[in-house]
């Protein structure tokens, strides 16, 4: 009658689950090790040739760059040379591989127009080249192929890896009057870019063996979590068939799912508002990048002129026919002012340039605005007559705080803006008043009939501006500019409108807080 009592859960029962559930683990976590694996295997071939594609894209934009440094220094060299297909066995071809690996910080090699080699630059440490007449072994390792398509008008790049070295070797033709000159072979070490992937790929492995065993112990813990519920349902359901309805025991229900789909709203609304951040940043990147191309465009278009002026004189002074005294004495003037002009731009550009990076460096102090602007104007005065304008002011007692020789810079600047860029037998008009908690100065001048002006553009530095009847026209430098940086740095603003007749432009300062009857 022992098989006939009522069906008690015991301890063998309870071990049961785990005897069954072995099997279904183990092939659980052999699955999760073998996907694991292929997955890890696959990501590391893509890595790698990722890698690769990056490296040899990053060669090729770099030897892009290098060529067209080449060409650039090929031109500037012919110009100042005569170079000629019969000359190319003279010094010429030392000293343009010399300047060609202090500017690119590579070796050169000239070789003659039948492809013979004549010498090769290496740079050294202390902006020293060495110069040797024998090749590199990377050189010879292709030159004859590299030579014969740079014959036919290709440049060529071939890739040589030995001795733990990787070099990238630049070859292509030099022309002189339409006639092949030489040829000119570059080499560039690119050793420690593929060390470093392939200690990129190395710490990929590594990682992917750690990753590998604790994703071996986490799938092994998850697989007992998960399959533990599936081995008890099963034993209860075995209990149940036999009829020990006092065994079943169903684990409750979870909401993975819901979770799942929560977290991955939370996890989509975040990577949207990074992806948007990201766009931004890169909008600024590119902004900026523009910016600095406009602005060495410009400084290079301002340089030319009086650069041009110099080197026209120069060139009339030293003809070996030349005897003008008159012109002399004229020319050196003109030299002395051009000099003079390229002076004071580079000081503007320094200043520009400094002002970014010393804005923690100005002083607080409480600055009259009446007499700072009442002074500029007293000292301007002398220049205004010269064009028969006059300088009214208006100017209400105010105190900001700042930097007083700076503010006096921004008025001595906007003022001589007004006059140069004024109608002459004019009057230039200066207010300044308060406007709640700022202090407001409105310059106002006349400009003549047809004079073109652009207001958005006005404080980008070397902006040009004027009518064509104007000589004092051009550019306005960096004046402007750097009056805008000051105001800013005093928490200020700066705006220029254009009417009809006149250009009015308004500067914004904060006033300076002032405790009980103290304003200074």
């Amino acid at each position: 009658m022992a098989g006939k009592e009522p069906h008690v859960l015991t301890g063998k029962l309870r071990r049961k689950p785990r005897e069954g559930s072995g099997p279904l683990r183990r092939k659980f976590l052999i699955g999760i090790a073998l996907l694991f694996a292929v997955a890890a295997l696959g990501f590391y071939g893509y890595m790698s040739h990722l890698l690769k594609q990056h490296t040899q894209a990053s060669i090729a934009d770099e030897m892009k760059r290098l060529q067209s440094l080449v060409y650039d220094h090929i031109d500037y060299y012919l110009t100042l040379n005569d170079v000629r297909p019969e000359r190319s066995s003279s010094g010429h071809p030392e000293t343009l591989i010399r300047a060609l690996s202090l500017s690119g910080n590579v070796r050169a090699a000239y070789y003659g127009p039948d492809g013979t080699f004549q010498a090769e630059s290496l740079p050294m440490d202390g902006g020293y080249v060495l110069v040797q007449s024998k090749p590199s072994p990377a050189l010879l390792r292709s030159a004859a192929s590299d030579l014969a398509a740079a014959a036919q008008n290709q440049s060529v790049v071939s890739l040589h890896h030995d001795r733990g070295e990787s070099l990238a070797v630049l070859t292509l033709p030099v022309y002189a009057l339409d006639e092949t000159a030489g040829f000119l072979r570059l080499t560039a070490d690119y050793t420690g870019t593929f060390r470093r992937d392939a200690v990129v790929l190395q710490s990929l492995i590594g990682f992917s063996l750690a990753l590998w065993a604790l994703l071996a112990a986490l799938a092994w813990s998850f697989a007992r979590r998960l399959t533990r519920p599936l081995s008890e349902l099963a034993f209860a359901m075995r209990q149940f068939g036999e009829g020990r309805f006092n065994s079943l025991r169903i684990p409750p229900a979870s909401s993975e799912i819901a979770v799942l789909s929560k977290s991955f709203e939370e996890m989509r609304g975040k990577l949207e508002e990074q992806m948007e951040a990201l766009v931004a940043e890169r909008n600024k990147v590119v902004a900026l990048e523009g910016n600095r191309r406009s602005f060495f465009r410009n400084v290079t278009h301002e340089l030319k002129t009086p650069l041009t002026t110099i080197s026209g004189y120069a060139q009339i002074l030293q003809a070996p026919d030349f005897d003008d005294p008159a012109f002399l004495r004229n020319a050196a003037g003109r030299i002395h002012r051009e000099s003079g002009r390229l002076h004071r731009m580079m000081l503007d550009i320094i200043e520009h340039s400094k002002r970014e990076f010393d804005a923690a460096d100005r002083r607080d102090e409480a600055v009259r605005l009446e007499d700072s602007i009442g002074d500029a104007a007293e000292a301007m005065r002398l220049k205004a007559e010269e064009r028969g304008q006059r300088i009214r002011c208006r100017l209400e007692p105010l105190v900001a705080s700042g930097d007083a020789d700076e503010l006096r810079k921004v008025w001595d600047n906007v003022l001589d803006n007004a006059i140069k860029y004024g109608k002459p037998d004019s009057v230039i008009e200066a207010e300044l008043s308060s406007v709640g908690a700022e202090a407001v100065l409105t310059i106002a001048n006349e400009i003549e009939p047809g004079h073109r002006f652009e207001a958005d553009l006005a404080f980008e530095p070397f902006y040009r501006s004027g009518s064509s009847g104007s000589k004092e026209r051009g550019s306005v430098g960096l004046g402007l500019a750097i009056c805008k940086q000051i105001v800013e740095l005093h928490r200020g603003s700066v705006a220029l409108t254009l009417r009809p007749a006149a250009v009015v432009l308004e500067i914004r300062l904060p006033l300076r807080s002032q405790v009980g009857n103290n304003s200074a």
